[in-house]
């Protein structure tokens, strides 16, 4: 009688290993199989990781050429007659039409309407500009009078579109307002939500200086504003 309840207990055993043993072998392929995925997972981070850093590079590198770019052609409109500033405009907005994908926007000449021009070239400045960073950008009012040259809607121009996009990837949003006081041509960008303290605008600062203009950059309640003040070179 003893020896069949050991046989029973060790038929009980036997089973009880079995059993744990065949749990634990599960258990573990379960966990060498999540193991792998989350490899693979991590890998394809990895993968990701160093994609965005590369691409990351190569806008730094073409923004900082268009910086450089952006800052000569605003120095030398100083110079620039009124026949070159016109062809210059036309070219600019040559270049928009193509980035956005659309015909020529606009006939460049005389009887042009420059401040309506410049108004939409703003504004598909700022929808080009949220198409490729995502941040929202609004023109509040662009009241330049009617008086407005080739030279000095490409300067304006110019100004906006190196300090949009010198802002726009750490702000929230921007508001860009542009209005003349006397002889002087005023752009007032503003970057709420920045983050961090007003960032260089070095490059900026020289094509300003070129066109013996002034640059004032402050922080307001939590926003950055960058002012440029660029008096009529014909005055």
């Amino acid at each position: 009688m003893v020896w069949v309840v050991l046989a029973a207990a060790a038929a009980v055993l036997v089973v009880v290993v079995v059993v744990v043993v065949v749990t634990a072998i599960a258990l573990h392929r379960r966990q060498a199989r999540e193991l792998a995925a989350e490899q693979e997972r991590l890998e394809d981070a990895r993968r990701s990781t160093q994609h965005l850093e590369t691409r990351v590079a190569t806008l730094r590198h073409e923004l900082a050429e268009q910086h450089r770019t952006n800052a000569e052609l605003t120095a030398r409109l100083r110079t620039a007659g009124d026949a070159r500033g016109a062809g210059l405009w036309a070219l600019e907005r040559l270049r928009q039409s193509r980035l956005a994908g659309t015909p020529a926007l606009r006939a460049s000449g005389p009887g042009i309407d420059m401040a309506a021009d410049l108004r939409d070239a703003i504004t598909l400045e700022l929808e080009l500009l949220r198409e490729d960073v995502g941040t929202y950008a609004e023109v509040s009012d662009v009241a330049l009078g009617s008086a407005v040259t080739a030279r000095e809607a490409l300067a304006v121009l110019r100004v906006i579109q190196e300090l949009s996009a010198s802002l726009a990837r750490r702000a929230d949003e921007l508001r860009i307002d542009v209005r003349r006081d006397g002889d002087v041509a005023v752009v007032i960008v503003s970057a709420s939500g920045y983050p961090d303290a007003p960032p260089s605008h070095a490059i900026l600062q020289r094509g300003v200086t070129a066109l013996q203009g002034t640059l004032d950059v402050r922080s307001d309640g939590g926003a950055v504003v960058v002012e440029v003040r660029i008096p009529d070179s014909t005055t």
